[in-house]
């Protein structure tokens, strides 16, 4: 494997916005028709479920996509893999619009999520190619409070399509916010992995990279961290709906009025992060919001056994806030942390901080509906031990180092 040397600062820096778009619009595709779920259902034939399937399968295809497109763009280069997936998510959105079944918009979906990740994973392998130190975790910082703004506006975006046309126009503003993408690519990300420092191709050498960084204690850390935290984050993205619409009777537009409030919430820190990391450094902040979400989490447990069914939205609300105000610290922390780590393969390191990090929210989502007890208990219960080995697993080193 060629070590890793730092790099001369490419003839010109990509640009920050570029990279939001690049990262922005895959997490924008996940629920941007949410809303025209039904019309989905009865256009195509099918059931709900298999309506649903188009959002699971465009999830674990963000997932795969990140896994797979970072270690090859160590091989191959950043930018040509970026233009690449911009290109492709505009073509396959495009199909999209004229799918004739659910079979197969469920699998354009699962191709549309995975060129979408590839922009994701390799979007952060750019910043770490081109920034160090502070401008890293501020550029970091930055992407954080973009993407996650993005799935929140994505369902109003869409219910504005919505309102003039059917489900199929909204695949085709995905399609032009592709186009949107490539030229932003085209213009904004130039080669910021020069030839001398591509690392070898085939499947052996990527799975040394691979296997390289898994061995890695110092990146592996904060991927463990990043996987437990995200656990207890994504059960209250699974499950918040079914909790507070129908345990405590929430109307839908109260619900995307708390779920809306408590977003902005994350992106409002991750602001804030970029704000503050020059001063504390990533790592306080991150411990500052892990124990924040973890706060949030055990009291709402705390506050549900308490009161049993009838616990009111006044506590619910502002604990949920805390949680996942909590996590707009955490991400963008860890992923200074991992890709700072991870640097000598940095298209490898993020695959594996984002997909491997993707691919457990995906397993826990369904969780509150599985366990067929659709209350705030439930949804807190499920929710802490997540939050809880996050903080155990961060505060390993220091106590072996007593």
């Amino acid at each position: 494997m060629t070590p890793h040397r730092p790099s001369a600062v490419p003839a010109r820096r990509p640009s920050l916005l570029a990279l939001a778009l690049v990262t922005g619009i895959g997490p924008f595709a996940t629920d941007t028709y949410l809303a025209a779920l039904p019309q989905v259902r009865d256009a195509l034939a099918t059931s709900s479920a298999g309506a649903q399937l188009t959002i699971t399968g465009f999830i674990v295809g963000l997932a795969v996509g990140q896994l797979v497109a970072g270690p090859v763009s160590d091989g191959r280069g950043r930018r040509g893999v970026v233009l690449l997936s911009a290109a492709a998510f505009t073509a396959v959105s495009l199909l999209c619009v004229v799918a004739p079944s659910v079979e197969l918009l469920v699998l354009l979906r699962v191709l549309q999520g995975l060129v979408a990740g590839a922009g994701v994973a390799v979007g952060r392998a750019v910043i770490s190619d081109s920034h160090t130190g502070v401008a890293a975790a501020q550029a970091f910082g930055t992407l954080a409070a973009i993407t996650l703004l993005a799935p929140v506006i994505a369902p109003a975006v869409g219910g504005l399509v919505l309102a003039v046309a059917d489900w199929r126009a909204v695949f085709g503003l995905m399609a032009a916010l592709g186009v949107l993408m490539l030229v932003a690519a085209v213009v904004g990300v130039p080669e910021t992995l020069p030839p001398e420092r591509h690392q070898r191709g085939g499947l052996r050498a990527l799975g040394s990279r691979v296997g390289n960084l898994v061995v890695d204690r110092a990146f592996m850390h904060p991927v463990a961290v990043q996987c437990l935290a995200t656990a207890g984050f994504f059960v209250y993205i699974g499950g918040s709906s079914l909790v507070l619409q129908g345990a405590l009777g929430l109307s839908s537009g109260t619900y995307s009025l708390v779920f809306a409030t408590n977003a902005a919430a994350m992106a409002a820190a991750s602001l804030a992060f970029r704000l503050t990391v020059a001063r504390w450094g990533a790592r306080p902040l991150r411990w500052v919001g892990l124990l924040t979400s973890t706060a949030g989490a055990v009291a709402l447990l705390v506050v549900a056994l308490a009161e049993g069914a009838e616990v009111p939205l006044a506590a619910v609300w502002p604990l949920l806030c805390l949680v996942v105000a909590g996590m707009g610290l955490v991400l963008p922390a860890n992923t200074v942390l991992g890709q700072e780590a991870g640097r000598r393969s940095a298209g490898t390191a993020s695959s594996l901080l984002g997909g491997s990090g993707f691919l457990v929210g995906a397993a826990v989502t369904p969780l509150t509906g599985i366990v067929g007890d659709e209350s705030v208990l439930a949804m807190a219960a499920l929710m802490v031990p997540g939050f809880v080995a996050a903080v155990l697993v961060a505060a390993a080193p220091h106590l072996r180092r007593r």
